[in-house]
């Protein structure tokens, strides 16, 4: 089977287009010049890029025999008597190491893959050597480890590791709710499915991607296990980024707390080897911190005097050795009394930041409890001892983490967390409206403005900026629908011109705003003489950002989407439409969306005079890197949103990514899976930096 690479749909293997959205599966667009070139090209050939699909490959071996390249010649690559003239190594062939191998699966676990092209799929891009050897002097650790760069030449095809986990999905869901070391006391039966030991923390830990990276492939055979991720060994140093820039302490701060924030998963999964490599600390385009890879530990559990040893490997390698705060913070660690991670981040927040600057985040979840740390002043009178020991525990429990509400977990935030405030880094959108395949005209209508101001000098860069964006979707007959609409978007863009002043609006005047929209598509339905379903009206959906502050407010089914890797998708709007309206009521959704008028709207601007509108209006702090959908329901219907923003939203919140060209091909499949009305989107992507 062909994956599809934009919709991810399976494909016949003859088939030259996606049957589901279209797009070639033969071709692609060279990432520099835009040019079409053969799917399995590994260099434009107008342009001379590299087109092709690098992965890091983590081979291991148990130790029956000493490991050595000599031995696994004949399965890494074989090589021609032209080696001498091969700047990087690359193999067409390798069938010993990467082909799937069925030996050793039970005939109740046996898996069936597509092995056309499974011996021939990866290539080696550079030669593994010596220096590759993972270092491993513990002889009661079972395995060695090889390192190297591959090729994916048939990125396509799925995946051995995308097969087991769609025939196994209860087995892997099970997996990665146990966030602990149990895995390794059924290492063997992993084995027998087909995965090697090494790529279970990966898939215990995918909550923590992008930090930890996402697996790519995995399997087992015999005694080789092969685990494939994204090359990540281009990416910089985090000492490269503390040597080439002036930073403050607090800075530095930030990326302590940041590997500490990590400390408790990696320890239950038995990695924490992984944050005591400093090659392995890595940073991304956005200069957040990430591992390059992770790293099982032996039999001895790494201590937080292991990661002290490392921070001051760090830091020297940096020329940051001489700052005496951190010095006193690592010499707490390295004699013993700093041995808790919730009592390292704690020394790390009073070392970063004077008390009184300190903020703190709570939870958006309702059953949560609200816990803040009491700040002093000193002006304040001295605590006595018993006060001292409550907010020792306060500060205890402030940093506790479990398996459900730790950093980057999919279904909590911590209950509170100690940060430093974010300031706006980047801010782009990127706007796409579309008739649809069954309409003959185009009732919805959009408006964005964006005000950035950048200030910049030797040491410090600022942004600041200010936007409006709308999305209106218009109704009525006689092309009352498109004129309803855009009136809604030039009456609201007028009106936050002399209202909206040094601050983001308040709810009152935003939603006077709403009302004085409503009232002018009001007034002209009464001037125009109609009644009932002849006048014209319109939803809306609007957001209103300034810097790191945003306001929504909306009527009707239009709906806004906000999407962060920590958070995932959250719809920020409910529909004011009748079935929704019997759900607030207490109705179960099956019934009140079965009744024939579930879908009629019971709010929108311009049918009604503005005492039968209630605009609704929510504050949002931006606290992570995030997407900010605005969309009309031609988008929206049939949960087209829930089921496709992980492929198709989701890697548009990197820098890297094109936010225009990945909302085109939102809206073109969104015409391929509904089509049956206009469609008009608002895409912001908002980045953040921590505010050093």
């Amino acid at each position: 089977m062909l994956i599809c690479p934009q919709c991810e749909f399976e494909n016949p293997e003859s088939n030259r287009f996606c049957q589901s959205c279209g797009v070639s599966l033969t071709h692609k667009v060279c990432c520099q010049c835009e040019a079409n070139i053969p799917i399995q090209a590994k260099i434009c050939n107008s342009c001379g890029a590299d087109n092709h699909t690098v992965l890091w490959a983590i081979i291991s071996q148990t130790k029956t025999l000493q490991p050595n390249l000599h031995n696994l010649q004949p399965q890494l690559a074989q090589v021609g008597n032209d080696i001498n003239h091969q700047s990087a190594l690359e193999i067409s062939s390798l069938a010993d190491l990467f082909a799937h191998s069925q030996s050793k699966t039970t005939p109740a676990l046996q898996i069936q893959t597509d092995n056309q092209h499974t011996y021939n799929r990866y290539a080696i891009k550079t030669e593994p050597s010596s220096a590759k050897l993972l270092s491993n002097t513990d002889h009661n650790f079972p395995y060695s480890f090889i390192e190297s760069q591959v090729i994916d030449q048939y990125p396509l095809h799925k995946s051995h590791l995308a097969t087991l986990q769609k025939q196994q999905m209860d087995l892997f869901t099970e997996l990665s709710q146990d966030l602990n070391d149990s895995y390794l006391a059924v290492t063997e039966y992993w084995n027998l499915i087909g995965l090697p030991t090494h790529a279970l923390p990966y898939l215990i830990l995918e909550r923590y991607t992008p930090t930890i990276p996402r697996i790519y492939d995995a399997w087992q055979q015999q005694d080789q296990g092969v685990v494939l991720l994204p090359d990540r060994s281009q990416w910089q140093l985090v000492t490269e980024l503390w040597s080439q820039q002036k930073l403050a302490l607090s800075q530095i701060v930030w990326f302590f707390d940041e590997m500490a924030k990590l400390w408790q998963p990696l320890q239950r999964t038995r990695c924490v080897a992984s944050l005591l490599i400093p090659e392995n600390l890595r940073i991304d385009e956005d200069q957040a911190f990430c591992l390059q890879q992770l790293y099982m530990d032996k039999d001895e559990i790494p201590s937080l005097q292991d990661l002290a040893q490392t921070w001051q490997l760090c830091l020297a390698e940096a020329h940051l050795e001489q700052i005496e705060q951190l010095n006193l913070l690592l010499n707490k660690m390295l004699t013993g009394e700093i041995i808790e991670v919730e009592q390292l981040r704690l020394e790390l927040h009073n070392l970063g930041f004077d008390e009184t600057e300190v903020e703190f985040l709570e939870t958006n979840e309702p059953h949560l409890p609200n816990t803040t740390l009491s700040n002093t002043t000193p002006t304040e009178p001295t605590m006595t001892e018993s006060e001292s020991q409550a907010i020792a525990a306060q500060a205890k429990n402030f940093f506790a983490e479990t398996d459900d509400d730790m950093m980057y977990s999919s279904e909590l935030e911590e209950q509170a967390t100690a940060m430093i405030s974010m300031h706006l880094k980047d801010i782009t959108d990127a706007c796409c409206t579309n008739i649809g395949v069954q309409r003959d005209h185009n009732e919805d209508f959009f408006g964005v403005r964006t005000t950035v101001e950048r200030i910049e000098n030797n040491t410090e860069k600022n942004l600041s900026a200010r936007g409006l964006y709308i999305v209106c979707d218009g109704m009525g007959g006689h092309a009352a629908g498109e004129v309803a609409s855009a009136m809604a978007v030039e009456s609201l863009q007028k009106y936050f011109q002399t209202h909206w002043r040094s601050e983001l609006p308040s709810h009152d005047i935003i939603e006077s705003g709403v009302l004085q929209a409503n009232q002018t598509l009001y007034q002209t339905n009464i001037e125009n003489l109609r009644s009932g379903s002849g006048r014209m009206g319109t939803t809306l959906v609007m957001a209103l950002l300034q810097d790191t502050q945003m306001a929504i407010a909306h009527v009707g089914d239009s709906r806004i989407y906000r999407l962060s890797r920590k958070q995932g998708l959250e719809q920020l709007t409910l529909d004011h439409e009748v079935g929704q309206r019997e759900i607030n009521r207490g109705v179960e959704p099956e019934i009140a969306y079965a009744r024939p008028d579930a879908y009629q709207l019971t709010q929108a601007l311009g049918p009604r005079e503005n005492s039968g509108i209630r605009p609704e209006i929510q504050f949002l702090d931006i606290t992570e890197d995030c997407l900010i959908l605005l969309c009309s329901d031609g988008l929206s219907d049939n949960d087209f949103i829930e089921e496709n923003w992980s492929q198709h939203l989701e890697p548009l919140i990197s820098s890297q990514a094109n936010l225009q060209d990945g909302l085109f091909k939102l809206v073109d499949l969104a015409n391929e899976h509904n089509g049956h009305d206009n469609i008009t989107a608002v895409l912001l992507r908002i980045k953040l930096k921590p505010d050093f």
